[in-house]
């Protein structure tokens, strides 16, 4: 994968957790669209996308978690998505208004407990 970015992946009961690590764009989002697809099953019930590490995401970026979403409700899955308060791409991700069509966690546990209440 392309060094600007770096993708881990969990497992959390029905919920493959996708750890997101440096900066996502241009050069590297076909690389994490093809990891993130591969890494979600028919039985996986969400993907949750930890972009605490995350330190940039630009355009395509944001588009890949708006086509990630649209993918997966296609399909009756879920995608959740953990950003830090303070986290330097919250921004960006309230103004393209992708809290609103994802749901927004602050850790991973919480995204997870979500589930449980769901």
């Amino acid at each position: 994968m392309n060094s600007l970015a770096e993708v881990t992946l969990d497992e959390e009961g029905v919920a493959v957790v996708a750890h997101v690590r440096g900066e996502v764009d241009l050069s590297n989002v076909e690389e994490i669209r093809t990891v993130l697809v591969d890494a979600v099953s028919h039985q996986t019930e969400c993907l949750i996308l930890d972009l605490t590490s995350t330190t940039y995401l630009d355009s395509t970026g944001v588009r890949l978690v708006f086509e990630l979403a649209e993918r997966l409700q296609g399909r009756r899955q879920q995608l959740r998505l953990v950003v830090d308060d303070q986290a330097v791409i919250g921004r960006v991700i309230t103004l393209t208004q992708l809290d609103q069509r994802v749901p927004l966690s602050t850790t991973v546990e919480e995204a997870v407990q979500a589930l449980d209440r769901g």
